[in-house]
């Protein structure tokens, strides 16, 4: 019995012994504030200590008299906040500026994004998601963090249009692109598939109908949809990619497809 009790004492204080790492880990990150805002003021606590912060000047001049009322907030998920400046005078796209802060040198540096800013933001499950409008056409720009920086993920064009066409940015510079399906959650669109309804599928090399090449697909032939286009006659054509015995890419008309059947 007095060996349970040792023993459960001793599990009892490994844990208490854990949880009190973790609040003096959370403790001991820096916290940004902002202790003015006109002339804005930022400053950072570090261990009960507040130092005072110098905005880039660059940074100021580019959005001096353009910004509302700026906010931390963090955007990585490493505890640190970002100081947010919303830029006025968007309506439908409304983006912002981004600093963060520095450990190696105590300051604040601009966080870049693809884009230039970020916009209709929203933050959650390790990616930041970017949208912004253009035309009556909204673009999302999906990032993920590494090593301080925002490196963009995915691109999704047309979101809302039915078919998004998606660019995959991988870590070693290529880009992959293909159509997926049109889904609010970016995580949930999936690439898009077709089969073959024609009984002779011509390829093309472009969509053209002056580019007929002498290969073709034919019925029930699997495809992943690379790209959609509508030509100057109201013709609808779609890049496709095969893989078979090797791997053919091109474009047929939609006509072919029994995905095009479907729409």
């Amino acid at each position: 019995m007095t060996l349970r009790r040792v023993v459960s004492v001793a599990g009892l204080s490994l844990i208490l012994c854990f949880f009190s790492s973790l609040i003096n880990a959370e403790s001991s990150l820096p916290v940004l504030k902002i202790d003015g805002r006109k002339p804005l003021a930022i400053s950072v606590d570090i261990q009960g200590r507040s130092h005072p912060l110098t905005l880039p000047p660059e940074f100021l001049k580019e959005t001096e008299d353009l910004y509302g009322d700026a906010y931390i907030r963090d955007l990585n998920g490493d505890g640190i906040g970002e100081v947010i400046f919303p830029l006025e005078g968007g309506s439908v796209n409304n983006c912002s500026k981004v600093l963060q802060y520095r450990a190696v040198d105590n300051s604040l540096s601009e966080l870049a994004f693809k884009e230039g800013s970020l916009c209709n933001f929203k933050v959650g499950q390790g990616y930041v998601t970017s949208s912004y409008r253009d035309g009556s056409v909204w673009k999302e720009y999906i990032y993920r963090f590494r090593e301080g920086l925002a490196e963009i993920e995915v691109i999704d064009s047309c979101v809302g249009c039915g078919e998004i066409k998606r660019e995959v940015h991988n870590t070693d510079g290529a880009i992959a692109q293909f159509l997926v399906s049109d889904n609010v959650d970016f995580r949930l669109r999936v690439p898009l598939t077709s089969s073959v309804s024609s009984s002779k599928a011509t390829i093309f090399l472009s969509p053209e109908a002056s580019k007929k090449t002498k290969k073709y697909l034919v019925d029930g032939d699997k495809i992943a949809l690379l790209d959609f286009i509508k030509d100057d006659e109201g013709e609808d054509w779609v890049k496709f990619r095969y893989v078979g015995i090797v791997v053919t890419e091109g474009w047929v008309k939609c006509t072919d497809l029994k995905y095009c059947d479907e729409r």
